[in-house]
């Protein structure tokens, strides 16, 4: 029996060394949800798009700016011409030439558009705004995502340490049956318990490890790393000493939520969309000025030659009279548009207060849940102590130590779990709350 023990220990010795040995690096949630924002694509494409609404701001890409362009043009032809005059008179040139040559600069200048240019720069400028809401919500719900799947990480290698502490003490355990069935004061039957005991902890700390090593490669792979990349994590869960009342989460939500944000930025750009409609109803005024230079030389016409040096400037104005209410119907879809967007804010606000609401709950009930069961282990580990000195005086039998050690060991699990849900509802409130991150 003791070479089996001794076999079997050596054995989860080897593989828990094993594992340490490749997890000596010890990677903790800020480094994580670092590396998880600075690697993910998303947020990278995120970034590009947001650069392309910087580089469509301005009062060139609204409009408000004259454009200048610079132009000419050269030709030349033979053609036979016949002239018949009214006074009788013909004229017949036979390949007769022709050349044409124009150079110039133009300015176009739209100094007046019914205001349209002000409300596409301002747009423009929404837009931009718009991409980096966006930006934060995905690296909001990425860091939020990476803190969750970080405390199961926690909560594994909480569960393996108490299994490595049942194992330690139930290998002492099995000694101390097999010495006490030497002189006879227990039955094979509580040796054979003992040993019972000490394999199923043993299989299940050594599946509690390679479960963590499991989730350390699905981590690494949300991270954009290696599979292979063993590391180690803090022993602690993501728990605030006082966190806020429901109201200050509210209060927090429908200020910072980049959902609403994004939902008010939209309705922003909606009541824009409508004054931009509105201004095809006003009238459109356009200034042009250049300089041309031309020359003519033909063998035909009137002419022999002709040059023409010199500026010139204009003005047109422009009124939209009918366009089979065109107009109009633009302004009503952009209006049923605002009354979308104010309704989609509505709902966002209710959805987030029942969410923040459903998870402060949760919150709460596994804080009163953690304080049950850490009076619970208080009394557990002092009947264990109680219960682990009879024992070895023989004042009860192996039977009820085991029940004893069995229900410590449960409150444990409890314990450690009730915690990692009070991790994961505050980690889902700060994303809900638009609070910065770690």
């Amino acid at each position: 029996m003791k070479s089996r023990l001794l076999i079997l220990s050596l054995f989860m010795s080897m593989v828990f060394a094993g594992f340490q040995s490749k997890a000596q690096n010890l990677l903790s949630l800020k480094e994580a949800v670092k590396i998880g924002l600075e690697e993910n694509l998303d947020i990278e494409i995120a970034d590009i798009r947001e650069a392309q609404a910087q580089i469509n701001t301005g009062k060139g890409a609204a409009g408000m700016l004259p454009s200048v362009t610079a132009q000419g043009d050269i030709s030349y032809n033979v053609s036979n011409t016949r002239q018949q005059f009214l006074d009788g008179r013909a004229n017949a040139i036979p390949l007769g030439t022709a050349f044409r040559a124009n150079v110039g600069a133009r300015m176009d200048w739209t100094v007046f558009d019914g205001m349209a240019m002000y409300v596409r720069r301002d747009l423009l400028d929404d837009e931009l705004e718009l991409a980096s809401i966006e930006v934060k919500e995905q690296a909001q719900t990425l860091g939020a995502n990476i803190s969750v799947t970080y405390q199961d990480l926690v909560l594994q290698a909480e569960l393996i340490e108490i299994l490595e502490e049942n194992a330690a003490y139930l290998e002492d355990l099995v000694e101390l049956s097999e010495a006490k069935l030497e002189i006879g004061s227990i039955s094979k039957l509580e040796v054979l318990q003992a040993q019972t005991d000490l394999n199923e902890v043993e299989g299940a700390r050594q599946l509690a490890m390679m479960n963590y090593e499991l989730s350390v490669a699905e981590l690494n792979n949300s991270l954009n790393r290696e599979a292979s990349n063993y590391f180690t994590v803090d022993t602690s869960f993501l728990i605030p000493a006082n966190p806020p009342d429901y109201d200050v989460w509210v209060e927090k939500a429908l200020r910072s939520n980049f959902g609403i944000k994004r939902s008010r930025k939209s309705l922003q750009m909606a009541q824009r969309n409508i004054e931009l409609a509105e201004a095809q109803m006003k009238p459109r005024v356009n200034l042009n000025a250049g300089f041309d230079i031309g020359y003519l030389n033909s063998t035909f016409g009137f002419l022999v030659s002709n040059r023409s040096v010199g500026p010139f400037v204009g003005a047109s104005v422009s009124y939209n009279i009918f366009d089979g209410y065109r107009v109009n119907r633009e302004i009503e879809l952009a209006k049923l548009q605002t009354q979308i967007s104010e309704l989609s804010i509505d709902r966002l606000s209710l959805g987030l207060k029942n969410n923040l609401f459903i998870f402060y709950q949760r919150f709460q009930y596994h804080a009163k849940q953690v304080e049950i069961e850490e009076g619970n282990l208080e009394l557990a580990d002092e009947n264990f102590r109680l219960g682990e000195a009879l024992f070895r005086n023989g004042g009860i039998s192996q039977f009820d130590l085991r029940q004893i050690r069995i229900q410590k060991l449960a409150i444990e699990r409890r314990l450690i779990s009730a915690r990692y849900q009070m991790a994961v509802a505050y980690i889902r409130m700060l994303e809900l709350s638009g609070e910065p991150w770690l």
